[in-house]
């Protein structure tokens, strides 16, 4: 009974999968580059509950022998996760030819299944359980490949969610949470279920059901944050936009390279300490017309005008609270000299962002330091 209820689950995952990956590679949202890496997730999770489906209906030994090199499937998934917490973190805008050196893992892996796993034997038990010490092994390098990649995107976090970037400061914290630690569950908890089973631990349920099942769960979670969030991830356009910036002349190639000059110009000048700074004013230093710039803000990082420019405001804010210098200052005071016009709007702007008040990140902040 149980694994005829897994045969409809991995089944309708696998349809769940392969249509979103597939919407999502053919038509990106606002962040292209986190929606075609999601897209090659979906797909790839989809060809492993797939192999998990073939074991479950007992097929032929020729689907089992391709099922054996699934295996390999975590060392592919493990940089794409890692290369998306890149992309929705920053400092990563375009992909670079050293990019492939990160699929030497999944090399080295190939090439030990060719080799040193089948010599070492995959038949018989192993000295803790019914699985060979060969699998163990295996599993082990993988975990080692897992921990690297995985820790590198935690610290990238760390580092960068209290810097300034291409995405808004609340989208990079949603996306991460949403994405990237869903990911790191599955995969740890995955690995801790192996581990259990190798050790002779009995469990209920084998441990790649266990991983495929979490996985399927994750599908839906992200076909319902499409469906609650559709421009973040797939490329839609209304009416009213399409007539809006119908004659700009800016493709979307031209407008990911003013939106580089944007950023550049607003780190390096900070135009946004002028409380009465205009959106023609900027267009005229970037060197595009108002209509344009709205454009490049609004589809390139689906926020307006107003939110983009607060969000370096905030930034600024937040910099000069945890300078020891500023620190007998109130907040108010820091505000203003950040940039905001009325202590409404940045309490109103602040609250947005942050989901807290001031006073309250402020007692955080001297409460955790670190925070």
């Amino acid at each position: 009974m149980l694994f005829t209820i897994l045969q409809y689950v991995f089944g309708i995952g696998i349809i769940q999968a392969t249509l979103l990956g597939l919407v999502l590679l053919v038509f990106p949202g606002a962040q292209r580059h986190v929606s075609r890496l999601i897209g090659s997730v979906l797909l790839i999770t989809a060809f492993l509950m797939g192999s998990e489906l073939i074991d479950l209906f007992n097929s032929e030994d020729s689907l089992q022998g391709l099922r054996f090199y699934t295996i390999l499937i975590d060392l592919l998934l493990v940089v794409l996760v890692w290369q998306l917490t890149n992309f929705i973190l920053g400092p990563k805008k375009e992909y670079s030819i050293k990019d492939f050196a990160h699929l030497l893992p999944f090399t080295v892996g190939l090439i030990w299944l060719l080799s040193g796993h089948l010599w070492l034997g995959t038949e018989s038990p192993g000295s803790f359980s019914h699985i060979p010490d060969s699998i163990g092994l295996f599993v082990a390098y993988k975990g080692l490949i897992w921990t690297a990649y995985m820790t590198s995107s935690i610290r990238n976090y760390i580092l960068r969610i209290h810097q300034r970037s291409s995405i808004s400061i609340q989208m990079k914290k949603r996306l991460f949470h949403k994405l990237i630690w869903r990911f790191i569950f599955i995969l740890t908890t995955t690995l801790i279920t192996f581990w259990m089973e190798f050790f002779g631990i009995q469990l209920p349920l084998d441990s790649d059901y266990i991983g495929v099942a979490l996985i399927v769960l994750y599908i839906y979670f992200l076909t319902f944050s499409v469906l609650v969030e559709p421009k973040t991830f797939i490329r839609i356009k209304t009416a009213s936009n399409s007539a809006k910036y119908a004659r700009s002349g800016l493709n979307e190639e031209r407008s990911a390279i003013y939106l580089y000059r944007l950023q550049s110009y607003m780190e390096k000048e900070e135009p946004f300490l002028d409380k009465k700074l205009k959106l023609k004013e900027l267009a005229d230093v970037i060197g595009l017309s108002p209509n344009q710039l709205s454009q490049v803000i609004n589809e390139q990082l689906g926020v307006s005008f107003h939110d983009f420019i607060n969000e370096y405001r905030l930034k600024k804010f937040k910099s000069k609270l945890s300078d020891p210098k500023q620190c007998q200052k109130t907040l108010l005071a820091l505000a203003f000299e950040s940039g905001f016009q009325s202590k409404a709007s940045f309490n109103r702007v602040f609250k947005k962002i942050e989901g807290t008040s001031p006073s309250e990140y402020r007692q955080q902040l001297l409460s955790h330091p670190t925070f």
